[in-house]
């Protein structure tokens, strides 16, 4: 960490300082969708809430309150003044948003949509995460882990169910071709690699109704 040096100031709790730090060591992004606040830019406002984290559309914001020793976070929505607890400390609220934007920023991934009736077979060998979804998320959003792959498992977009159907959509990512082609396999979906040469997440078809 001694060749990093972030310009902070020292009401920045250490694990903040520390994320930041870890972030600017890796080489590579490591956020994708949503966004951390710049290490310049941090700064508590009059009632000690340190605003850290941004929603990738401004719509929601989290804080951790600096007057708590236990640092939980908070979250607004944009345009209202209200903080409401998110129940997760900053430190588990940072592990999540990272689980959650590699999953997002994977170049090994593809999504695939699975009735519920089939969810348990799809999901072998994972386990669920201990994180609650977002509030910029539907409140039935899980993150699931293997050994070597993590899924996002949320509600379908709008129209991608039929009326009556249930359908979950599955996201999976790993840190290699080869290991996202053996959860791949499981639905018939062989040489994805191949296929798809950039490793992209393999584009939703359109709704059939």
């Amino acid at each position: 960490m001694s060749d990093v040096h972030l310009e902070v100031s020292p009401d920045v709790p250490a694990q903040l300082r520390d994320w930041h730090t870890m972030a600017a060591l890796a080489g590579s992004p490591v956020t994708f969708q949503d966004r951390p606040i710049s290490p310049q830019d941090l700064a508590p406002d009059s009632h000690g809430m340190l605003e850290f984290w941004a929603e990738n559309q401004s719509g929601y914001f989290w804080a951790v309150d600096l007057n708590d020793d236990t640092l939980q976070v908070f979250f607004r929505e944009d345009g209202k003044g209200d903080w409401t607890g998110t129940g997760e400390t900053l430190g588990h609220f940072l592990l999540h948003c990272t689980v959650r934007e590699a999953i997002i920023g994977s170049s090994s991934k593809f999504t695939i949509f699975v009735d519920s009736s089939e969810i348990n077979e799809a999901m072998d060998s994972f386990e669920p995460l201990k994180f609650e979804a977002l509030a910029s998320e539907e409140p039935q959003v899980k993150l699931w882990c293997s050994e070597d792959a993590v899924v996002r498992m949320a509600p379908p977009p709008t129209g991608y169910a039929e009326p009556g159907e249930q359908l979950w959509m599955l996201t999976f990512a790993a840190p290699s071709d080869s290991c996202i082609e053996r959860y791949a396999s499981r639905f018939g979906l062989e040489g994805l690699a191949a296929a798809e040469p950039t490793r992209m997440e393999i584009p939703y078809e359109p709704p059939p109704f």
